[in-house]
């Protein structure tokens, strides 16, 4: 009975380890280049060129998006004041997987694994009340360009009012995985 226990144990814990193994096993990705024009109609917020500008660079870190990403605003309203309808020039970059026979020349792959991404009211710090809107039209028309599973999307946006709540966006994102700090001489 003993030797039960223990090999019933046993494999128990093998599964845990190859199940937590299995959760952050590193796939192989590259680059893939977006570029795109995002115009944005909201009804609660209105946002200067420069304030539309930082909550979608805000908006594609939190997802995943290369750090160069490059978001340049059209302004219409005068010295670039808020408007109600905002476009801009996108161009991002973001993790895909890597397919077998990918150009030989290709950049080398990122070791890339799935990342939660809860996006809500002050996370990311910069997020608030009156963005939902954003992030609602960010979340159908620029969302869908990253590689994402499990998908969460339970916004609850009111045209001309502060949803307390209303910015509840999850997903799991393909993202790189931080680069192995180089081991120190002895």
């Amino acid at each position: 009975m003993k030797i039960a226990a223990r090999v019933s144990v046993g494999f128990l814990g093998l599964s845990l380890a190859t199940a937590a193994a299995a959760a952050v096993k590193p796939v192989e990705a590259t680059w893939k280049k977006h570029d795109l024009n995002f115009s944005f109609v909201g009804f609660t917020t209105d946002y200067s060129c420069g304030g539309f500008e930082d909550k979608v660079g805000l908006l594609l870190q939190a997802a995943g998006a290369r750090a160069d990403a490059k978001v340049v605003a059209s302004c219409m309203a005068p010295m670039g004041g808020p408007q109600k309808i905002s476009t801009a020039h996108v161009v991002f970059r973001a993790l895909v997987p890597r397919q077998a026979g990918d150009d030989r020349h290709a950049p080398p792959p990122v070791q890339a694994a799935w990342k939660a991404v809860h996006l809500r009211a002050r996370a990311p710090e910069d997020l608030g009340e009156g963005d939902c809107e954003l992030v609602e039209q960010f979340a159908t028309k620029i969302l869908p360009l990253f590689t994402v599973r499990d998908i969460e999307n339970q916004m609850t946006c009111t045209p001309n009012e502060l949803n307390l709540g209303g910015i509840n966006l999850k997903f799991r994102v393909l993202a790189p995985l931080p680069k192995p700090k180089p081991a120190a001489a002895s």
